[in-house]
């Protein structure tokens, strides 16, 4: 769940993490959970989940190529969905600002995360990515000067308690712990990204506007700092599928979810997306997923529900 449809999806997943800090309660998303619903949300989440079997699958092309490349086929795409719904103006219309913090987190999140992979594997990333919920915590307690509830304190210990059984049969000497570094910052990004996110007050579609900017600025980063690369057929593949999926579809499923069913449930859906990557991943033969990894990503989404659900 790496790219996601600011702010409805900050305000939805982030609801109990986030906003239970603030002085005032926002309400939740009203209407009852539907069949649509659930299609929605399972669509945009096997969408996300799809993200480290498709980085596995453009290795070894460079990091920053890759997310340069999707970004500008993802920001292409959603400026295609735009003008075929009339709202051109509104994805033009983006304060300079805006895209510059939205660009800034969707490259460092992905870039340190599609690094991770290239060093820890993708299953095991998958689980150090998934430290973003307690990071949230974290860092909206700093924010509002409160120390976590018990519950809180509880999900953050499970959080890294999964990370260490995920990364335990590594430990006896094959652990590349700047590999883990790099799979802690994307989380750590993606978590500050989140919290501004989700102080924003705009209701437009940021992420699409800024898809292009952060395109535009990983290439240019691609060219260097890493070697001049010309991906393989099936890395291209892979690298508009990116683009396609998890950058722009899922985000219109998750929008048009957003708009039918309740925040419980759709958040709730959400947090299977980290066993939903392991299964694909195992399903295609993409990452080494074993007992150890499956049993810390069980002990993070805990840690996030936990987190999440405390009072």
């Amino acid at each position: 769940m790496i790219i996601a449809k600011f702010p409805q999806h900050a305000r939805l997943l982030h609801l109990r993490l986030f906003d239970r800090f603030e002085a005032g309660r926002r309400s939740s998303a009203s209407g009852g959970s539907t069949a649509k619903t659930y299609a929605l949300v399972a669509g945009a989440v096997v969408l996300w989940a799809s993200w480290p079997a498709l980085a596995t699958m453009v290795r070894p092309a460079p990091p920053l190529l890759v997310l340069g490349a999707s970004a500008l086929i993802g920001f292409l795409l959603s400026f295609l969905l735009t003008v075929r719904q009339g709202k051109s103006r509104a994805f033009v219309s983006v304060p300079f600002k805006t895209l510059i913090f939205v660009a800034v987190g969707l490259m460092g999140n992905n870039a340190f995360y599609l690094a991770a992979i290239a060093r820890i594997g993708a299953a095991e990333a998958n689980v150090v990515h998934y430290l973003w919920p307690v990071f949230l915590v974290l860092l909206a307690s700093l924010l509002h000067r409160r120390s976590p509830s018990l519950f809180q304190t509880l999900g953050i210990a499970c959080g890294f308690v999964g990370v260490a059984i995920a990364l335990s049969p590594l430990m006896g000497g094959n652990l590349d712990i700047a590999g883990v570094v790099l799979g802690a910052c994307g989380a750590l990004t993606f978590a500050a990204y989140s919290v501004g996110r989700s102080l924003a007050k705009a209701e437009t579609n940021v992420v699409g506007p800024s898809l292009g900017l952060s395109g535009v600025g990983a290439l240019g980063a691609h060219f260097m700092l890493e070697p001049v690369y010309w991906p393989a057929t099936t890395e291209w593949f892979a690298i508009v599928l990116m683009g396609i999926g998890p950058f722009t579809i899922a985000n219109v499923l998750w929008d048009n979810a957003t708009r039918t069913g309740s925040a419980a449930t759709i958040s709730s859906l959400a947090f299977l997306t980290p066993l939903i990557a392991m299964g694909l991943l195992a399903a295609f033969g993409l990452g080494n997923v074993t007992t150890a990894t499956v049993v810390g990503a069980l002990f993070a989404i805990t840690g996030a529900l936990l987190s999440s659900g405390s009072k």
